[in-house]
């Protein structure tokens, strides 16, 4: 349930790692922050310095394996990190609790390296996620500290006291009753005195208090669960780009910003590689019906792109049916190919059902039923621990000759071409493979979308920005903008004669 006060909204704010990757950085959020906070209640959600929660996982790893000199490099370059950023951020005010918070989370990262190097054990799930999610909590006090010596007031929160999840440690699930329940007892009353309240993102606890975090990109959706739990009216993601684009501008020079799009349509932009929001953070957008935006911390003018529930049809503009093209440059196309007597059909539920059970996804997969071939496209990272899958799942099969050797094709590229106005409308493939077929490279799989909102392709993946530029100009040129507005008529009474 929304709470209001007067006319002031309620918004949650996120920014990301290079929207604090600075003490400047820090000073440019501030400024956002306070100015917004003068007519609006304001959650600030933040994420780690740009480059921290690698650095924790690459510290980790060597103390796991011993590295002693590795993992004291790591350590001193965390603390070397913050230590620049506190003076500078806090250069003529008083620095001195932002260094002892800062110390105390350094202690902590190098008392359990040093018990690592003592044991060479793998980390154990519990204190990995204990560990990793200490940058967003420094940034997030450094923030909040900042804000109150410059007039704003504000109250640093650890995400544990905010957001309640089960115990899937590295990627937790929200409880979203109880961090409703805990959102409403502890965030709200600070922004009812006129507060800032600056909460550490990426991360939450269990009941029981053990620190968990929500998947790599989890601040975007630490931001949303806490929308959602709050009643926000909306919420803003600040990165560093300009908005959504319709491609990705250094293949593109000439992508425009969308000035909306649904969330349907940035979950699969998502997806399919381009830099919107993580995709799970779409979803207690979807349940609460908030909108998100996202915006520019490096150039705040700019409005950015909104992303609604829902575009109501007579809302929409005049356009192409296509809002963007994007590409994933690294993919493999994996080929099952069973005997004439075994039906493809036979294979599918185990496959995917063992896909499901080790949370591979796929970006494509097509199936041909009169040569009983099934074709997976998928991330490359993922082909090789696939391939093993399925040798495993179906040695017997493949021992028998029901099931021919495992092709794995690498070097491919997949392009996604999307927009929820592509439901419906004639046309959009003739003219999509006509573009492709302009450039004289052949297409090696296609599928389209169960939900109609894009069609994927897949080509050679050194095809692939050639691929894109002649799309993105078949739907999203210049010639397809929507057409300007017809000038005002201005009638004049004629004085009769």
């Amino acid at each position: 349930m929304k709470e209001t006060a007067g006319a002031q909204r309620l918004i949650v704010m996120k920014f990301g790692g290079t929207s604090v990757g600075s003490a400047e950085r820090f000073r440019q959020c501030a400024s956002i922050i306070a100015r917004t906070a003068k007519h609006d209640r304001v959650i600030v959600v933040v994420s780690a310095v740009a480059g921290v929660t690698d650095l924790i996982f690459r510290m980790l790893e060597t103390a796991r394996t011993g590295d002693a000199a590795a993992t004291e490099l790591h350590l001193k370059k965390f603390e070397s990190i913050h230590q620049t950023v506190i003076a500078e951020l806090f250069h003529g005010l008083r620095p001195e609790s932002a260094l002892n918070f800062a110390a105390q989370v350094l202690g902590q990262l190098r008392s359990s390296c040093m018990a690592l190097l003592a044991l060479r054990t793998d980390v154990p799930a519990q204190t990995q996620d204990a560990l990793v999610s200490l940058g967003e909590r420094i940034s997030a006090f450094l923030l909040a500290n900042y804000l109150c010596q410059n007039g704003t007031g504000s109250e640093f929160i650890r995400a544990e006291a905010a957001i309640v999840t089960d115990n899937t440690f590295g990627n937790a699930t929200p409880d979203m009753a109880a961090t409703a329940a805990r959102c409403h007892h502890v965030l709200l009353p600070i922004t009812r005195r006129g507060h800032v309240a600056v909460v550490a993102g990426y991360s939450g606890a269990t009941p029981e208090g053990q620190t968990t975090t929500l998947g790599r990109g989890g601040s975007d959706y630490s931001a949303t669960i806490i929308g959602s739990a709050i009643g926000a009216d909306e919420v803003w993601i600040w990165t560093d780009v300009d908005g959504v684009l319709s491609a990705d501008p250094r293949i593109c020079p000439e992508a425009t910003i969308l000035p909306e799009i649904t969330i349907a349509e940035a979950v699969e932009l998502a997806y399919y590689g381009a830099k919107v929001i993580h995709p799970k953070a779409a979803y207690p957008a979807i349940q609460a019906g908030f909108p998100i935006w996202i915006k520019n911390s490096f150039r705040p003018e700019v409005p950015g792109t909104r992303i609604a529930p829902v575009v109501p049809s007579e809302a929409r503009p005049a356009e192409s049916p296509v809002k963007a093209v994007t590409c994933v440059t690294r993919a493999a196309l994996i080929m099952l190919v069973t005997r004439g007597d075994v039906h493809p059909a036979e294979l599918i539920g185990k496959l995917f059902s063992r896909f499901g059970q080790e949370r591979l996804d796929m970006l494509f997969s097509m199936q041909s039923s009169p040569d009983h071939t099934l074709g997976l496209v998928m991330r490359e990272e993922d082909s090789a621990h696939a391939a093993r899958l399925i040798q495993n799942t179906f040695r017997i099969e493949l021992a028998q000759g029901l099931l021919e050797p495992i092709s794995v094709q690498n070097n491919v590229g997949v392009i996604a071409v999307l927009g929820e106005a592509m439901k419906g409308t004639c046309g959009v493939l003739a003219r999509l493979f006509s573009a492709v077929a302009r450039t004289r490279i052949s297409v090696i799989a296609a599928a389209q979308g169960a939900s109609q909102l894009s069609i994927c392709f897949a080509v050679p993946s050194e095809t692939c920005a050639t691929v894109v530029r002649a799309v993105h100009a078949e739907f999203c040129g210049p010639q397809n903008s929507p057409p300007p507005p017809e000038p005002a008529v201005i009638e004049t009474a004629t004085e009769a004669r």
